[in-house]
């Protein structure tokens, strides 16, 4: 699988303003407020830091049902899905099957406030969910 570079680490809080105050005061960073837009599913919000490029994103879940709301019930908070940059997510996607992985969608997200993007179901990787998120070149 190719890809461009490690795009981030998401990690899942039910309390979205305490964690963003406790992560803008450890690394000095505002967090950059995401909505329900800026995410591939309904349901979300978080906050976004960019630290040289690496972007570590809280999420927390408004609605019940969501994937973040089913991971914050069975392991609590904590790293929620790795991201990984790609150049092309079509043929990412198809690598992932040829790979033997389960992409998450048929066929990948594309919505108007984020990057196209793809998951792994986290079973086929040692229990770590796997974003693919189309950054180009």
């Amino acid at each position: 699988m190719r890809f461009t570079r490690i795009h981030g680490i998401n990690i899942a809080v039910k309390d979205l303003e305490q964690w963003t105050r406790r992560f803008e005061e450890i690394f000095g960073v505002d967090g950059k407020p995401v909505d329900e837009s800026g995410f591939a599913f309904p349901g979300l919000r978080g906050s976004s830091f960019d630290l040289a490029g690496f972007h570590l994103n809280l999420i927390a879940s408004v609605d019940e049902g969501t994937s973040v709301s089913r991971f914050l019930e069975r392991r609590g908070e904590g790293v929620f899905l790795l991201s990984v940059g790609v150049q092309d997510i079509d043929v990412a996607t198809d690598e992932l099957r040829a790979n033997g992985l389960r992409p998450v969608l048929d066929k990948p997200a594309r919505g108007e406030g984020h990057a196209p993007v793809n998951f792994t179901h986290p079973k086929d990787m040692a229990g770590v969910q796997l974003e693919f998120i189309e950054i180009p070149s």
